[in-house]
């Protein structure tokens, strides 16, 4: 009995996958109709409002406290406020991000 010969990639399963995903990107194999994009839904625009209104309170929050901390004295409380800006900033920018991948409609050809 003789041994079995470990299979090879041919990559020809990497260049289906792509004709697949170029096929769906154009509508279909046939070139199919897309289905009209729906215009953005009210829950949509309060999804956008909170993402963005969020992380910009809690800076304007983390500024305000921490001001008032370094007038009194609180050196604490200041670096607390200073942790939470950190905070809030990265947050902004990890929502920028997620809209800015996700959140764009869908390009039409």
């Amino acid at each position: 009995m003789e041994p079995r010969s470990a299979l090879r990639p041919t990559g020809r399963r990497v260049f289906v996958f792509r004709m697949n995903k170029m096929q769906h990107e154009r509508g279909g194999p046939r070139g199919a109709a897309r289905e009209p994009a729906q215009p953005p839904s009210f829950g949509m625009f309060l999804l956008r409002l909170w993402l963005w209104a969020v992380p910009v309170v809690m800076i304007v929050a983390a500024v305000i406290f921490g001001t008032i901390a370094v007038v009194d004295g609180r050196w604490g409380l200041f670096v607390v406020m200073l942790f939470i800006g950190c905070i809030a900033v990265s947050l902004l920018v990890f929502h920028w991000w997620v809209l800015y991948r996700f959140g764009r409609p869908p390009r039409s050809e």
